[in-house]
């Protein structure tokens, strides 16, 4: 197999980390000290996992008009609903795949990017110090979906292709590790998930447009 090939099974994003720790591990074991070179070792097996590739992505039907998609391999932690918005909050953990992806065919825009600390996702502080990305997602009838990464414990900073604006519904525009991913979906849209469900990333439909909104 070509090592073209063998790249489409491990994203780029973590090609760097990936090569950090087997290089620590060889120096480990050049050292002498097999222990450290054992357990780096695992940290770059680890690594493999946490970086591996949706392959199955592309055997699913074709996108649906009118209808948000999971952003993320997770689970439905919490919904809330307020007179113009309903939220969906997705708990993402180290065993997911962490691929961030375009809930809908959109206009994308990079609201904010904060680069901050690694407190609980779900403690109040960490909405304002923890690593945090806001993107909007403008359709084609101008309604917005916003989506809100906050990084958990175990997470590094969230990472975006940021020369994206207009993307396709299941694009790959960003890696999030582990953390909380909140959708805000517009109020036209009827949800199609439950608390506790699992959902993957670009295959769970999160919600379809009601009908008699539909022009």
């Amino acid at each position: 197999m070509q090592w073209n090939n063998y790249k489409q099974f491990i994203l780029k994003e973590g090609y760097l980390n990936i090569a950090k720790a087997l290089l620590i591990a060889l120096g480990f074991l050049f050292l002498g000290f097999i222990l450290f070179a054992k357990l780096a070792f695992l940290a770059a097996i680890a690594l493999l996992w946490i970086y591996r590739n949706n392959l199955s992505i592309t055997n699913n039907p074709l996108n649906l008009d009118n209808t948000i998609y999971s952003p993320i391999d997770g689970k439905i932690a919490g919904i809330d609903h307020f007179d113009d918005t309903t939220k969906v909050y997705i708990d993402v953990s180290l065993l997911d795949n962490h691929i961030l992806r375009a809930p809908i065919k959109s206009k994308m825009e990079i609201i904010d990017f904060t680069n901050g600390i690694n407190l609980s996702s779900w403690t109040f502080k960490s909405k304002f110090l923890n690593n945090k990305a806001i993107l909007s997602f403008i359709d084609d009838s101008n309604e917005i979906t916003k989506l809100t990464a906050i990084s958990g414990v175990c997470a590094t900073r969230v990472v975006l292709n940021s020369f994206l604006t207009n993307v396709h519904t299941r694009e790959n525009i960003g890696i999030f590790i582990q953390g909380t991913i909140i959708l805000e979906l517009p109020k036209t849209y009827e949800l199609k998930i439950k608390i506790g469900e699992k959902v993957s990333g670009g295959i769970s439909v999160i919600a379809g447009k009601i009908e008699s909104t539909i022009e």
